[in-house]
């Protein structure tokens, strides 16, 4: 058998000192968890809160690179119900809040080295910035409202 060649993206990134791991250096477990995570965050209900036109681009095509190493058959194209609407994170409730976060935190802590573009994980590394930044307003906001009760 051939060895595999890590393609262009990956070998620029371990010619710049990073450590890249493949897809078949992971488990089933963790291949499976960082295919949800980026499904989650590109699903119909949270695309819209995704910052720019690119973070989503290059979010389906990872989780349909994770979806191949799976062996999962690739998703249809996306369809669209209506018009994208211009929204931001403070229309998120605090559960989806914390749902967003959490597959944003998976992918950016566990799986960033396993990613061919190296703009994505800097991409969602600000977008992780952008919900902390919500949480801890939403934070704040709490416990202003709580000392105003009490």
């Amino acid at each position: 058998m051939a060895p595999r060649c890590p393609g262009p993206v990956h070998a620029t990134a371990a010619s710049q000192g990073e450590t890249v791991r493949t897809f078949s250096e992971l488990t089933k477990d963790q291949l499976t968890e960082a295919h949800d995570s980026a499904d989650k965050l590109i699903s119909e209900k949270y695309r819209s809160y995704l910052p720019g036109r690119l973070l989503p681009l290059l979010l389906r095509r990872y989780r349909d690179d994770l979806a191949g190493a799976l062996g999962m058959p690739l998703p249809e194209l996306p369809h669209r119900a209506g018009p994208v609407r211009a929204v931001t994170l403070d229309d998120l409730t605090t559960a989806e809040l914390t749902d967003v976060s959490g597959a944003v935190l998976a992918l950016v802590t566990r799986y960033a080295d396993t990613m061919g573009d190296p703009a994505l994980p800097e991409f969602l590394r600000d977008f992780r910035d952008a919900l902390v930044i919500e949480k801890a307003e939403r934070a704040g906001i709490a416990a202003e409202m709580r000392a105003r009760a009490s």
